[in-house]
This record gives C-alpha cells, sequence and structure tokens, in this order.
C-alpha cells in the first residue's frame, strides 16, 4: 500500500514512519510534505492508495486539500493534537483520524479500517459532511446531516430522522424514521455516545441504547421502566439514567 504523509511536525512525521517500518510493512512511505501546496503536488505525483493528513497545516486546515480534487482516488487518515470541531467534523464524516502523540495500538486499528474499505472511494457527500459540519461547529451550530459506514457502503442520513440506535456488540444499529430496515454500522454504540452528546434531544438511556427523545411516545414504570418509541420499539432504561431521562423528557 503506497502513501503519503503530509505533517509540519517533523517529530510526529518520523514517529509514524517508525511505526510503519517496525509493524506495518505493507505500507511503503513514498514521499511526504509539510504543507497543503506540498501535499497536492505529492499526492498528484504520486498517486498513493493512503494519505496521513494533519488537519492543522502552516498554509491551513487539511481539509481546503480534499477540496481540490474532483475524484478522491486514495483513503484517508487525519492526524490531530486537539482540535476538537476537526475530530467531531471526521467521524460525522464516516472518516478516520489518530490523535497525537500516535499509538501502535490506534494506528493498527485505522489501519485494519482502511484495508476494509480499500475498494472503497472516499465519497464527495463524505467531505461535504465533514466541510459542512466544521463550518456549523465553528458558528456554534449542530451538523444535520451523519455518514454511516456500513458494509453495504456510506449511507448519508438526516440527525432528526434518527428514532434510537442500539448496541449489538461492536456493532450499532440504527433505526430511522420512514425507513423500514434498521441500518448496521460498523462502530460500536460508545463512539456515537460521544457524538451525539451535544444534542440535547439526544440521550444515552441504558448501555446498549440511545434515543431521541422527540421519537418516545410513552415512559412505562413497570419492569423496571422502559420507553415506548414511535416506531413502537420498546427501550430498556437503567436505574441510574431514568431521573435524568424524566427530567429532560419534561423539559422538551
Amino acid at each position: 500500500m503506497r502513501a503519503v504523509i503530509v505533517e509540519d511536525e517533523p517529530h510526529s512525521e518520523l514517529m509514524l514512519k517508525k511505526l510503519l517500518s517496525e509493524n506495518h510493512p505493507q505500507v511503503k512511505v513514498v514521499a511526504s510534505g509539510g504543507n497543503l501546496a506540498e501535499g497536492y503536488q505529492l499526492i498528484q505525483h504520486h498517486e498513493p492508495e493512503l494519505v496521513f493528513l494533519d488537519i492543522e497545516l502552516p498554509d491551513g486546515l487539511s481539509f481546503e486539500l480534499l477540496n481540490r480534487f474532483n475524484d478522491l482516488q486514495f483513503q484517508i487518515i487525519f492526524i490531530t493534537a486537539h482540535n476538537e470541531y476537526a475530530v467531531t467534523a471526521i467521524k460525522f464524516g464516516a472518516l478516520d483520524y489518530l490523535l497525537k502523540p500516535i499509538q501502535k495500538e490506534e494506528l493498527a486499528k485505522s489501519l485494519e479500517k482502511v484495508q476494509r474499505q480499500l475498494k472503497e472511494k472516499i465519497s464527495a457527500d463524505q467531505v461535504q459532511i465533514l466541510l459542512e459540519t466544521l463550518r456549523n461547529l465553528d458558528h456554534k451550530k449542530l451538523p444535520t446531516r451523519i455518514a454511516l459506514s456500513t458494509s453495504e457502503g456510506i449511507l448519508y442520513k438526516l440527525v432528526k430522522d434518527i428514532i434510537r440506535l442500539e448496541a449489538h456488540q461492536n456493532y450499532t444499529e440504527f433505526s430511522i424514521a420512514n425507513e423500514s430496515k434498521p441500518v448496521l454500522t460498523s462502530q460500536n454504540i460508545g463512539e456515537y455516545v460521544d457524538q451525539f452528546e451535544r444534542y440535547h434531544e439526544f440521550m444515552k438511556v441504558h448501555r446498549s441504547h440511545l434515543v431521541n427523545l422527540l421519537y418516545v411516545d410513552k415512559y412505562v414504570k413497570a419492569d423496571g421502566g422502559y420507553l415506548v418509541m414511535k416506531d413502537g420499539a420498546r427501550v430498556n432504561v437503567s436505574r441510574a439514567f431514568r431521573d435524568d431521562l424524566l427530567d429532560r423528557l419534561n423539559e422538551l
């Protein structure tokens, strides 16, 4: 797998190269650069299958680089130190990232994910969701769309149409309004709990359930307490979340 690194911090670049050479010899770094201009030229010239892309570069945010390509023929792993908004945007676009300092285990997970997705292109919609999310967060607005990575490809859904999420081991099932079939994604529910934390209408009510409170039909006290959703589903409520749940339902 040919890779290009676009990273302006020499220490971070050297660490990434070291981790790759020692643990992932199938990844061959063919070139590296330290800014958007160099990155664009290197990608054009080497046509890599994978690009490690630092989010914040001396001449701008790396997201700007993606806009220069009409068709992305490579996978991306973003690298960041602390940009919370950028991480949220990446997650909503169903893309991957590494936090600095890069950890061996996290790099392995990211490369495993990339390997599974090599035959899929990163779509223009994914990039647009990423950019839209970044702009919205910068203006204190929440993202309106989310990209969901499934075994069949990437699906794009409106956040307001999501009824509930249910954990299935390392996968998460989305129930979406006006859709008869749920969507099974390849991320665990914990990651989505973090993504939806800013949305007041979304709440974790059980270790396996995250619900959109706007789709709650009623709360039933029997059997330890459970919700009946507008799609007819019954969702168990853990005792630890019950009081907060009732307060938030009364606030809506």
